[in-house]
């Protein structure tokens, strides 16, 4: 039977069936939870509906714990929930007391929203739990930080359930979000704008939690393992503090780093790093001319730039002298090309990087292992035929 404890915040009932819950969302319920040995069929839960189950089959305070971190959260966001439990040991007006105590009311307060007068008569191991719970209430919440974390993770996983928009994005889709971002953030911090970097460093934290659950949902990874690997990480490249190795400085720790990296990664890999810190100052050093007033007035004088830095590359070439300089300046232009076209050069680039990695991956293959032995026109064809397949 469906009751409200308290009036659009949080209501509780039996068994729900399909007709039952369709009732209880025109009432206003945004949010169920089972508090059940399995949980609801999925299929009779409209699609604007948040879903939790948590498998308990009698009170775990481990359990309790998790139901209440979620229940603080619906709360937050103003989502109006039903606490639910299958006839037996558990019944879901104890959990809405439980909730209602987490949340700051009073004991004998929340006995009476919940029971009325008839509180005394709850079972004697329900009472043992309820003292218990009340006097160490305090090991039921998680620091700030936590909590803060937590919200926020709980937060993209309900949008990608209830927006269009989140819940259409994937991790291709999101690449140029990925990119802006940080430059975004580099913009901050280069100004010595804290609340600039405040903000920005939200926005990046969004990517990676977006993608983490984007992830999960694929059953791929989840945030705690995107965490528990950079831990293991940070933690085995730094065994100057957590083992028995001595650094003097700052560029020995660095040196130690690369070390450790090459070891670990036996291939030759790309500093994307590097590439994109010399991206977003060249960028930024060209936004900000443009500002000043000082840039191209149109693209064909960028495309004359370009063709002049080119001939100066093949002069430097030729001579042998300046040809790191000269090829600095043909990228320097290109990238101008981009900012001038309102193209982010990072992305462009990752985007040639992949159709580059997928079409030598055919040639690579194609060649059965005998690209090295193979005549120019040989590898020009398999190229072209790689292009032609769109791969």
């Amino acid at each position: 039977m469906f009751r409200w404890i308290v009036e659009n915040e949080v209501a509780v009932s039996g068994l729900p069936s399909k007709s039952d819950i369709e009732k209880m969302r025109k009432m206003g319920i945004r949010a169920i939870i089972s508090l059940t040995k399995e949980p609801l069929d999925r299929k009779i839960i409209p699609d604007d509906i948040e879903y939790r189950h948590f498998p308990v089959v009698e009170l775990d305070s481990f359990e309790v714990r998790e139901f209440l971190f979620y229940t603080s959260f619906l709360k937050k966001v103003k989502f109006p929930f039903l606490i639910h439990c299958k006839d037996g040991v558990l019944r879901s007006p104890f959990y809405a007391l439980l909730y209602l105590i987490y949340s700051g009311c009073e004991k004998k307060e929340a006995l009476k929203v919940v029971y009325g007068e008839n509180y005394t008569d709850l079972p004697a191991d329900y009472l043992r739990f309820l003292d218990n719970f009340s006097d160490d209430i305090v090991l039921y919440y998680l620091n700030d930080t936590l909590s803060s974390f937590y919200y926020f993770n709980e937060l993209i996983r309900l949008l990608r359930h209830q927006c269009p928009w989140d819940r259409e994005q994937t991790h291709d889709s999101l690449i140029p979000e990925l990119i802006e971002e940080p430059l975004e953030l580099a913009e901050a911090i280069k100004k010595g704008d804290f609340e600039g970097m405040r903000e920005e460093l939200g926005d990046v934290l969004l990517q990676v939690v977006l993608h983490s659950v984007i992830a999960e949902q694929e059953g791929k990874f989840s945030i705690k393992d995107v965490t528990s690997s950079i831990f293991a990480k940070m933690y085995r490249r730094h065994p100057h503090v957590f083992g028995k190795t001595s650094i003097k400085d700052s560029r020995a720790v660095l040196d130690q780093w690369e070390n450790i990296k090459r070891k670990e990664k036996k291939e030759r890999t790309v500093d994307i790093a590097k590439v994109l810190a010399a991206l977003i100052v060249a960028f930024d050093e060209q936004e900000e001319a443009r500002k000043a007033g000082f840039d191209f007035t149109s693209v064909n004088q960028i495309f004359d730039k370009i063709s002049e830095e080119t001939e100066e590359l093949k002069a430097a070439l030729k001579s042998n002298e300046s040809v790191s300089e000269e090829l600095g300046d043909l990228l320097f232009s290109v990238i101008n090309l981009a900012r001038f076209l309102r193209i982010d050069p990072a992305h462009a680039l990752f985007l040639s990087i992949d159709k580059f990695r997928k079409r030598f991956g055919f040639v690579k293959d194609a060649s059965n292992g005998k690209l090295a032995e193979m005549s120019e026109s040989e590898k020009d064809n398999l190229w072209k035929e790689a292009k032609k397949r769109e791969v």
